[in-house]
């Protein structure tokens, strides 16, 4: 079965996300992704996350195989779509503020894996 690396964020802890790395055994990188995200301790959550090839590839700047986003930032690029720029006020993990309209979001550290 292939290894790959994945790299990942927590939600903000407090005021900038931890990052990480590890090496997953899965069939596909979707699988390896999620998981990650089973596994994933951080006390604040996951925030989002990465599957390369392998480390090299990261550092040689390859495109990601796949990634993981939760659903706040999924929510967030939701209500931003169509949108040029936007100011965005995060008021807690699941409630934040596109140009002054409130969103809440029901499991903002629940998500999966989304197209690349």
């Amino acid at each position: 079965m292939p290894e790959f690396f994945i790299c990942a964020n927590s939600f903000a802890a407090p005021f900038v996300s931890d990052s990480s790395e590890k090496f997953v055994v899965a069939e596909t990188p979707e699988e390896a992704l999620e998981l990650f995200a089973e596994s994933y301790t951080h006390p604040c959550g996951l925030f989002a996350a990465i599957a390369f090839r392998d480390a090299n590839a990261k550092v040689k700047g390859e495109p990601p195989l796949a990634k993981w986003l939760c659903n706040q930032e999924l929510a967030k690029l939701k209500a931003t779509t169509r949108m040029g720029s936007y100011s965005y006020l995060g008021i807690k993990p699941g409630v934040f503020e596109i140009d002054g309209e409130r969103i809440t979001v029901e499991n903002p550290k629940k998500g999966h894996v989304v197209p690349v």
